[in-house]
């Protein structure tokens, strides 16, 4: 068995189902970094719950629920980390010089409701000698799509700007399930009946929108006929773009004719009945082969870009992925990266996952299946490691989450972000 070197992590800072607590003793640990630093770091926002411990109708957050990243990206130069939790905080984190060293927020902030989805500017650095990309987009229900500050010199965090969310149609508010930004410039946005919103950060209204229907939906195939998540481009001026569907449906985006066009459901995925949707799609460095990551499944799909998106491989996972998504990673360096229910870190290597799947042939054989390659023990034992994220300036370093089931009444759980070395 292999093992990873742990870098940085958060301590027992989240650990517990106490929420105040984990505030508290976040807090007490920024005090401790000022007070060893000559540098002058933004001081912590405190969460109006925090301020009035508790006292104030809770119709949103649970106080005794674990607190969970759901969302972790690295700045463009690979120097710091953004998060996003279910305690309506959002985390910077500048990577300490020192390995070993605790993960401690360079800035926290809090927002009023909690994020359906958001995510950072492809281009955000705490570097950047201009805030223009210092920023992140968050949806909620009954809200438009916030543009928010992620600037270490910002001292408010209302909304830079606002997207409408409004149907023109029936005049209510879309959710907003999924966001990405398809060029520095503009962002995509997708939303029940399979729907895709495109908008340009300069205007409040969008610039376009396209479904993947012929006739309308209705009833339960309406509800989960939802664009889950979209691709993530290692070319931010990309004119192609793919989604994922609650149904199963993967579309292709065309940014330039402003359509989508269908390429694989449930049926041509060969998928169960109880196959409950596309978490991620992850493409493979040389674009040949989409791999599909899906809620309560136990497989990874590979799709043959080259061959109209056929079906040609599945990888076998050694858990089954349920309702609470586990988001994975893909680079040159380490190939594609998952976490367990267990702690633990599979790898198929990358001369595999070019090859669709398989270990190119050799002169003494054919290529071989898709068995994993490598599993690696952290220090997470008993812990599911919810998401995997490859620093884009050092892929041998590996930003992840760590939490318990959130649907599992465990007092003892243990939850936190880490930095590990592969």
């Amino acid at each position: 068995m292999n093992r990873v070197r742990k870098v940085y992590d958060t301590l027992d800072t989240f650990d517990g189902r106490d929420v105040l607590q984990s505030w508290k003793r976040e807090g007490s640990r920024w005090l401790d970094q000022v007070e060893n630093s000559t540098y002058q770091f933004p001081e912590l926002e405190s969460s109006n719950y925090e301020r009035t411990k508790g006292r104030v109708p809770t119709e949103h957050i649970d106080l005794r629920s674990p607190i969970i990243c759901t969302k972790l990206s690295w700045s463009q130069d690979g120097t710091s980390l953004v998060a996003v939790f279910n305690d309506y905080g959002v985390r910077q984190y500048l990577l300490p010089e020192e390995e070993g060293t605790g993960l401690v927020p360079f800035k926290r902030f809090f927002r009023a409701q909690p994020a359906v989805d958001c995510c950072i500017h492809p281009e955000y650095s705490l570097f950047n000698d201009s805030d223009a990309c210092n920023v992140m987009l968050a949806s909620s229900r009954d809200l438009p799509i916030q543009l928010l500050s992620l600037s270490p010199h910002a001292r408010e965090h209302r909304p830079l700007f606002s997207y409408s969310v409004v149907n023109a149609e029936n005049e209510r508010f879309e959710t907003m399930f999924s966001l990405s930004f398809s060029h520095y410039s503009g962002f995509l946005a997708g939303t029940s009946r399979n729907k895709v919103v495109a908008y340009d950060l300069n205007y409040k209204s969008p610039i376009w929108s396209s479904d993947g229907y012929g006739k309308p939906l209705r009833g339960t195939s309406a509800r989960r006929a939802i664009i889950s998540c979209f691709d993530s481009p290692s070319d931010s001026e990309s004119v192609l773009r793919y989604a994922g569907t609650y149904r199963c449906d993967i579309y292709g985006i065309d940014l330039r004719t402003k359509e989508l066009n269908f390429l694989a459901n449930k049926q041509t995925l060969e998928l169960k009945e109880n196959s409950a949707g596309v978490a991620e799609l992850l493409f493979s460095v040389n674009k040949h082969y989409l791999y599909v990551i899906k809620r309560n499944s136990q497989t990874i799909d590979v799709l043959d870009a080259r061959s109209s998106f056929a079906k040609i491989n599945e990888l076998y996972l050694s858990f089954r992925i349920g309702s609470q998504k586990i988001i994975a990673t893909l680079d040159l360096i380490n190939g594609l990266l998952i976490g367990t229910h267990d702690g633990k870190i599979l790898q198929w290597a990358s001369n595999m996952v070019e090859f669709g799947g398989l270990l190119p042939r050799t002169p003494e054989g054919p290529a071989k299946d898709s068995a994993v390659s490598k599993v690696f023990d952290t220090s997470y034992a008993g812990s599911r490691i919810n998401i995997l994220a490859s620093s884009p300036s050092n892929p041998h370093l590996i930003a992840g989450s760590f939490s318990p089931d959130k649907f599992e009444a465990d007092h003892t759980a243990k939850s936190g972000l880490f930095v590990v070395d592969l």
